[in-house]
């Protein structure tokens, strides 16, 4: 009898342990990303997007207006400026019509912003991605995903009951002692796809920018002019929108 009650002990020990191992093991990369996809309204309706303009306002400061072609084209218009990205090269026209060169971390951003349902892709945006075990933030449980870098790594994570994409936090952008952290919030259903209205950007960076961008309105598979997205040419630097 005694055998027997140590054998179902024995049992139950090594059920909850399995149970255990199985709840905090790190899902793989494909689940992970499957999942994400499915919650964002799936492959075909992700892939039907071409175009994108949203309008937002960053708060406490000015409105700004974000354009997007797929796959990696840019253009955001804020108080006098315009700073773009070609799929080669990104600028910046000041309002005094001064062009300069658009800095990669800043580039990277406007991306974000712009189409923050690009991490779809993450397989060709990151040439290594690991997963790792789920972690906390707040009361919610994350789904994690980690890709490296020569100096840090940024992680992604995504809420295990929704299965979207919340928070992506970098180091190694600038420096391995910096902490750059995008939160997106605010899904809602745009065309089929669940979109983030706010994103907030803060950075732990001396002089780092810290932003918090509310949408307004998403409008997808509009008409867009190709040039807008080109560097403009000092003799030509006035720039549409769409047709």
């Amino acid at each position: 009898m005694r055998l027997k009650h140590k054998l179902a002990n024995a049992v139950i020990l090594f059920c909850s342990a399995a149970l255990v191992c199985a709840q905090t093991a790190p899902r793989t990369v494909d689940d992970i990303l499957q999942a994400y996809i499915q919650a964002l309204g799936g492959h075909a309706a992700l892939e039907s997007i071409k175009t994108r303009e949203v309008d937002a306002k960053l708060h406490h400061g000015p409105k700004m207006t974000f354009y997007w072609a797929k796959p990696d084209k840019v253009l955001r218009v804020s108080h006098g400026e315009k700073a773009g990205f070609d799929g080669g090269s990104g600028w910046i026209l000041s309002p005094k019509k001064k062009l300069s060169r658009l800095p990669k971390p800043e580039q990277q951003r406007i991306e974000m912003n712009a189409d923050p349902v690009r991490y779809v892709h993450m397989k060709d945006l990151y040439s290594e991605i690991d997963p790792a075990p789920r972690e906390h933030i707040d009361d919610g449980e994350m789904d994690v995903l980690v890709a490296p870098n020569n100096i840090g790594s940024t992680k992604f994570y995504f809420d295990s009951a929704s299965h979207l994409l919340v928070r992506i936090e970098e180091l190694g952008v600038t420096s391995a002692y910096y902490k750059q952290v995008t939160n997106l919030a605010e899904y809602k259903q745009v065309d089929g796809i669940q979109f983030p209205f706010r994103i907030v950007h803060t950075s732990t960076e001396p002089g780092g920018k810290n932003q918090d961008i509310r949408m307004s309105k998403v409008d997808q598979n509009i008409d867009l002019q190709p040039e807008i997205f080109m560097k403009p040419r000092l003799s030509n630097i006035t720039l549409g929108g769409k047709r």
